[in-house]
């Protein structure tokens, strides 16, 4: 039977007496994914030879290394990542990732997956929480700063990017009641007044397991997981999509830059979205999101926003995704594309 006793770890975070702190971070900007550690590392495709042999032959396949295969078998093995063969072997394949800066709102996404997947979060039930930090989406970034009256003229950088407001009586009717000047000063005031809540909770006694229930979702946290190259393989290929939510869409172009920099090329090769394996948009019949018009549609046709024949439950501005530039991808430093909920055209892939 096991012995539950405290086997040894890190102090807890504890802050008691200390007047919380309040970090607000913008869309991605405080994202970082690590690639920790992948393998096997040496002979994997020699290893997954062997495996993909098991059907034929008197005796197991007992190639040795990878310099041992001819160029005719590596092929064979490339075929498996291809999805034409069997396709078992590929969970001996694993990846193991730290994520920090992302929301809570994120992680409850992210454990979603559990076939193939392991998880270890970061803990509100044991640390003090009161100095995390808050993501701000970019649809309430964008609030803040272009929701205002035609007369305020927007900054030049942020005059090619549009606020999904239709009526900003409601929020001004908020502000007005808050006391508050700014949308942004509202904000502001209910993240402070909230921390200090929670720390007057947590020092008068409260357990941190309680008092966290009053933490907005959007406070940042961590997460270790790990996967299978399978699953994978199957997470990267529904986040990718943009029409996901924004976040863990940048955690998922995160990975996959990270297996590009850190990995053997064959590994990230037939990685990426349904619609950029398919070279088509997938996902453009749905009713919930407008596609991102980075590919066409299944009949070659690239919708243009004002001519989408489907009656959407929301507009591309609630959606201003964002891209992780093309150069940043092969290894450049981390560059974040906005958009207004569409693919950029200098962007798209060209079709051949």
């Amino acid at each position: 039977m096991s012995d539950y006793a405290d086997a040894g770890h890190r102090p807890h975070g504890v802050h008691k007496g200390q007047d919380p702190k309040t970090y607000i971070s913008y869309g991605p900007k405080n994202i970082n994914v690590t690639l920790n550690t992948w393998g096997p590392r040496e002979n994997l495709n020699s290893t997954l030879y062997n495996q993909l042999q098991s059907n034929w032959g008197d005796q197991p396949s007992q190639i040795k290394s990878d310099s041992d295969l001819s160029s005719r078998q590596l092929a064979y093995v490339e075929s498996c990542f291809n999805g034409k063969t069997l396709q078992q072997c590929l969970e001996l394949i694993t990846f193991a990732f730290t994520i920090d800066g992302v929301s809570r709102a994120c992680t409850h996404q992210l454990v979603r997956t559990r076939i193939g997947a392991s998880v270890m979060q970061h803990g509100g039930r044991d640390n003090d929480w009161r100095h995390r930090r808050w993501t701000l989406p970019e649809t309430i970034r964008r609030a803040c700063v272009l929701g205002y009256p035609d007369s305020i003229d927007p900054s030049p950088e942020e005059k090619p990017y549009h606020c999904c407001v239709d009526d900003m009586e409601p929020i001004g009717n908020y502000i007005a009641k808050s006391g508050s000047l700014t949308l942004m000063q509202s904000i502001e005031n209910y993240l402070k007044q909230g921390k200090e809540l929670y720390s007057a909770l947590v020092d008068s006694g409260i357990p941190w397991q309680d008092a966290r229930r009053l933490l907005p979702i959007g406070t940042q946290t961590y997460i270790h997981i790990s996967y299978t190259y399978p699953s994978l393989r199957g997470v990267l290929a529904n986040r990718l999509e943009h029409v996901m939510d924004w976040e863990i869409n940048c955690v998922a172009q995160l990975m996959l830059r990270e297996i590009k920099m850190k990995c053997p090329p064959l590994l990230s090769k037939y990685l990426g979205s349904h619609s950029d394996r398919a070279k088509r948009s997938i996902f453009s019949k749905l009713e919930s999101w407008p596609p991102d018009l980075k590919w066409p549609d299944k009949d070659g046709i690239t919708l243009k926003p004002s001519t989408d024949p489907i009656k959407r439950t929301h507009k591309r501005l609630q959606n201003p995704f964002f891209i992780l530039h093309p150069d940043s991808m092969k290894g450049d430093s981390i560059r974040w594309v906005r958009t207004n909920g569409f693919y950029p055209k200098e962007l798209r892939p060209k079709i051949r």
